[in-house]
């Protein structure tokens, strides 16, 4: 049976879009063929391969002195649409602040968020006049600080978070800890999952939480033990990692019920230790990456952004949402298991339309917006961040020459992971 995109891609075989899986063999080796776990997402022909290196290559951001276009390495420039130029009698800030327009800190007036700077600062120390006011932490959900006598700036595509949300959890002490095979009741099932805690927790600070979602065929215990996906080093202690475990090593997703269990789990952990509510992520890859897109959309309340890698439609995927969550996509371009770019584009364009982004513009047909995207010439990657996007919510895909695989040679995803999610 097959399946015509809503998108206008052309026809694929219905079980990819339960989630579009494929088995890593130096991972967790099935038999070539075999279709995936209960036959939901596996690869017709089984024989598509991982690359298990190591972390490789950041591609590290550079700044602008007076609020510039950030670059990195790999090719896309961000422009800083969203920085405030505010002036204000007594002082101004010089220039837009780049990646999200908004001081992290408008006391010290020339913070900013990742990727750029502000000379001047928008803040009582950076020359506002008597009785302009900033909003907390310079920012709204992204957008730029606000001077009463000085205007406001257009606000930016993205930004460093503001006050941290705290969850129900914080300021108890937990019995929660690291470990493995730990288990939750939701409903009448019992789900395990992996559990990993900052070194020397501390039950005042709210810590950003990243929900690491294997492969088909993948176990929990894959990503716990590949540093979940590169992103436990780079974390440096600043975030709470979870690796739930799919029945049966996959996500079917049926009715649901797998956004149901990783929602629960989310609850349960915000009330066992100090969570920022406002800063919850999902990451994955294949079919863990479908399974970040169907969070996304079923659940944009819990989500403030995903990762999605070389993954497609999911089953159980909530028709017609519409809140914006941010969403940064990689993809191979000779990917055949989930077909570049049958799958992943079309969910990179239903968040750009979601997410308001203007250019590339996703009001295009589907063919005429894949032809928007880079073409790259190497397993580099060719990154792009879209513009016009309401303000916290960026939309980021980087394409790559190669396979279906989270990790190209030299492996450049998990420091452009973290860059994205580090940025709230």
């Amino acid at each position: 049976m097959f399946y015509k995109s809503a998108l206008g891609f052309a026809a694929v075989p219905l079980a990819l879009v339960l989630g579009c899986g494929a088995t890593d063999p130096t991972i967790s080796p099935s038999p070539s063929g075999s279709g995936g776990a209960n036959g939901l997402g596996g690869a017709a022909t089984g024989g598509q391969t991982a690359s298990t290196t190591s972390v490789g290559g950041a591609a590290t951001g550079g700044t602008s002195s007076t609020g510039g276009a950030t670059s990195s390495t790999g090719g896309a420039t961000t422009k800083a649409t969203g920085g405030a130029t505010a002036k204000a009698t007594g002082g101004a800030a010089a220039g837009g602040a780049a990646t999200g327009g908004a001081t992290t800190n408008p006391d010290q007036g020339g913070s900013v968020g990742k990727g750029g700077s502000a000379t001047g600062g928008g803040g009582p120390k950076g020359g506002a006049a008597a009785g302009g006011t900033v909003a907390s932490g310079g920012r709204a959900t992204g957008g730029a600080a606000v001077q009463a006598t000085g205007g406001q700036g257009t606000a930016g595509n993205t930004g460093s978070s503001a006050d941290p949300v705290k969850s129900p959890g914080c300021g108890t002490a937990t019995t929660a800890k690291s470990g493995n095979a730990q288990t939750i009741t939701v409903g009448t099932s019992s789900r395990s999952y992996n559990l990993k805690l900052p070194d020397s927790y501390d039950m005042n600070k709210a810590y950003r939480l990243i929900v690491a979602i294997h492969w088909l065929n993948g176990t929990a215990q894959n990503v716990t033990d590949g540093n979940y996906y590169g992103l436990w080093s780079l974390s440096q202690n600043s975030t709470v990692f979870v690796a739930p475990q799919g029945i049966n090593n996959g996500w079917s997703n049926s009715g649901g019920s797998d956004t149901t269990f990783i929602k629960a789990l989310v609850t349960q952990l915000e009330g066992q230790l100090c969570i920022d509510t406002s800063r919850v992520f999902a990451e994955g890859f294949s079919m863990g990456g479908s399974m970040s897109y169907a969070l996304a959309s079923a659940a944009p309340e819990v989500f403030r952004g995903v990762a999605v890698h070389s993954g497609g439609p999911m089953s159980g995927t909530t028709a017609g949402h519409s809140k914006p969550v941010a969403y940064f996509m990689t993809h191979g371009n000779q990917d055949t298991v989930c077909t570049y770019p049958a799958y992943g584009v079309p969910q990179l364009q239903d968040f750009a339309k979601v997410n308001g982004c203007k250019t590339p513009d996703p009001s295009l047909s589907a063919s005429a917006f894949a032809a928007t995207l880079p073409v790259p010439t190497s397993s580099a990657g060719s990154c792009i961040d879209f513009t016009g996007c309401t303000a916290g919510y960026p939309v980021r895909s980087c394409i790559f020459v190669g396979p279906h695989t989270a990790t190209p040679s030299p492996n450049w995803i998990p420091a452009e992971t973290w860059k994205f999610l580090s940025q709230f």
